[in-house]
């Protein structure tokens, strides 16, 4: 018995029951595939992504970054950076903050001109975004990050850790590096751009090697008090 096209909403929901009635159980099987498949299919795709939405905004939300350090030169393998950002993130997250230190490698300096490319596109792109907080750079790229704008002057960060920890700032008042630095257009002056982590007690620890490596402070980060707690945590 087919069911009226133009019959009402009511009368073709109760014709449809009572054909299903008379089917077996896989002609009614049969029959909701053959009727409802793309109803089934739509609903089982919103249903996945329902859940897979869910789980994200509720049951297991992405971290949120505490810091993100931009790891530019010396060699370094995945497992150490991975290491280096727990051991930050232990030291700078309380517990019970769903948030992490990230450590990425992004070296702007290979063999491969697409790769360069890409490589600094992006980081420019995070650095006008304001989502780099700290470099870490080699001699040359500390001259060069200054000159460009790219990191601050440390004076001030210093001046702090100082006052936090007069024993940790001994240690990095003996590190400490200058750079020419445009304080105006065209203006430049001698500043303290970075600070010497070459074989401090975090890096020696996760077994890096003796690299010409500072670390200096993004021009656009805006996470002021974790950056002098990473600072710290490299000679603690």
């Amino acid at each position: 018995m087919e069911t009226p096209v133009n019959a009402p909403l009511k009368e073709k929901f109760r014709l449809e029951i009572a054909k299903l009635r008379e089917m077996s159980f896989k002609e009614k099987l049969d029959h909701i595939w053959e009727y409802y498949k793309f109803f089934i299919i739509g609903l089982v795709i919103f249903l996945i992504i329902l859940g897979s939405l869910i789980n994200a905004w509720f049951i297991n939300p992405q971290p949120q970054t505490a810091l993100f350090i931009s790891w530019n030169s010396g060699f370094a393998m995945d497992v150490q950076l991975t290491e280096l950002s727990n051991k930050l993130t232990e030291r700078l997250v309380e517990e019970t903050a769903n948030e992490t230190v990230v450590v990425s490698m992004m070296l702007t300096d290979t063999n491969d001109p697409t790769l360069n490319m890409a490589s600094t596109q992006r980081l420019v792109a995070m650095l006008a975004a304001g989502e780099i907080d700290v470099f870490i750079l080699d001699s040359m790229q500390l001259d060069e990050f200054a000159s460009t704008g790219f990191i601050r002057p440390m004076e001030n960060l210093l001046a702090e850790i100082r006052l936090t920890d007069s024993v940790i700032y001994s240690e990095i008042e003996e590190r400490v590096a200058y750079a020419r630095h445009e304080l105006e257009e065209g203006v430049f002056a001698e500043r303290l751009m970075g600070v010497s982590i070459m074989s401090s007690p975090l890096l020696i620890g996760l077994d890096f090697l003796d690299q010409d490596l500072y670390f200096s402070v993004s021009a656009t980060s805006n996470r002021h008090e974790n950056v002098a707690a990473a600072l710290i945590a490299f000679f603690e």
